[in-house]
């Protein structure tokens, strides 16, 4: 079978070419994550042209076979922290699966990758079991940190598991957007306490905050249209930030609150700030943004504390999913054998 490989624009692809991506990604989204509510236009191509800002440089191509758009990959080149990795996601339609489609493209991917220079492939996020990543072990790839997806939904959640007050000695400040100046070299050092989370054997790095880093991320946000909301939680004795709770919500997906991060200083730790952080973000949304009906986090699975905290403010365990990776001449060389 031959996969006819082509860039594809988000910007400037026809609307042929859009829309057939989209049945493609509805009907993996249906296959792979029924449990999720039927993918949109709107979500489909907004995250195609708007992705995470962590990913760096992203370039696409879609595959056809037979004149059919049959799958997509995407490769995304991280900078900062992660200039080693490559991460890529490859998607093939349901009913063209077991017929090398996705092998093809990754095949493709890989002559980029090996451009770049880069030493790992990362790949995307899958569920334990599922046929993807059967398919990415066969190829070489290793699981090398496992997470859990929790879900908030706003409507049915009882507010009442969101009054947990700070902590004496403690305050909360809420903003949105822009970091406030007075705050922005306490709370770069407090977001810093992310490191702390567990993440297996990942070779994927959180982000290293600075105050720079803290207002290039601010700019970037605004410019793609991506708000920000912060909850922060200031010990008085120092007028300093010692934990943070970061969400953002996408132009192209209204509904739904993505957690960026939690983090809690390690010296301020054991008194329910990161409790007290969520569920004040909770109350916040539940008066200013009453159109988000539901709320996603991820959490590593041995992260215990984190998913119980979540369990406790009505958060739901969707399912957990596995992140791989492998050494990019390893890959190299397990598709050559595959010819």
């Amino acid at each position: 079978m031959t996969v006819d490989v082509q860039p594809l624009d988000p910007a400037s692809a026809s609307e042929r070419v859009l829309s057939d991506y989209f049945t493609m990604r509805a009907a993996c989204v249906a296959a792979d994550t029924p449990e999720d509510p039927p993918l949109t236009y709107e979500t489909s191509i907004g995250r195609l042209r708007t992705p995470p800002l962590e990913d760096g440089l992203c370039r696409f191509w879609v595959g056809h076979v037979d004149g059919r758009l049959a799958g997509s990959l995407k490769l995304a080149l991280p900078e900062g922290e992660n200039t080693g990795i490559a991460s890529i996601e490859i998607n093939v339609h349901p009913e063209l699966r077991c017929r090398g489609t996705g092998t093809e493209l990754l095949r493709f991917a890989m002559r980029e990758v090996r451009e770049t220079g880069r030493g790992t492939v990362l790949g995307f996020p899958m569920k334990p079991g599922s046929a993807g990543l059967r398919w990415a072990t066969n190829l070489g790839f290793e699981v090398t940190h496992s997470m859990v997806l929790q879900v908030l939904l706003t409507a049915t959640t009882p507010a009442g598991l969101w009054e947990a007050p700070a902590a004496e000695g403690y305050r909360l400040v809420h903003w949105t957007g822009a970091t406030p100046d007075h705050l922005v070299d306490s709370y770069a050092l407090a977001r810093q306490a992310i490191q702390d989370a567990p993440m297996g054997r990942l070779s994927y790095r959180e982000t290293v905050w600075t105050p720079e880093r803290v207002r290039e991320t601010d700019r970037e946000l605004v410019d793609a249209g991506t708000e920000q909301r912060v909850v922060a939680a200031v010990h008085e004795a120092t007028d300093e930030v010692v934990g943070t709770h970061v969400i953002h919500n996408f132009p192209h997906r209204p509904e739904v609150g993505y957690v960026h991060d939690t983090s809690v200083l390690a010296a301020h730790r054991g008194h329910g700030l990161g409790l007290a952080v969520k569920a004040s973000m909770m109350r916040r949304l539940a008066e200013e943004r009453p159109d988000l009906e539901r709320i996603c986090t991820t959490t590593a699975t041995t992260n215990s504390h984190m998913i119980a905290i979540n369990h406790a403010l009505g958060y739901q365990t969707a399912r957990t999913l596995n992140w791989v990776e492998t050494p990019t001449e390893r890959l190299a060389a397990n598709l050559t054998a595959l010819l």
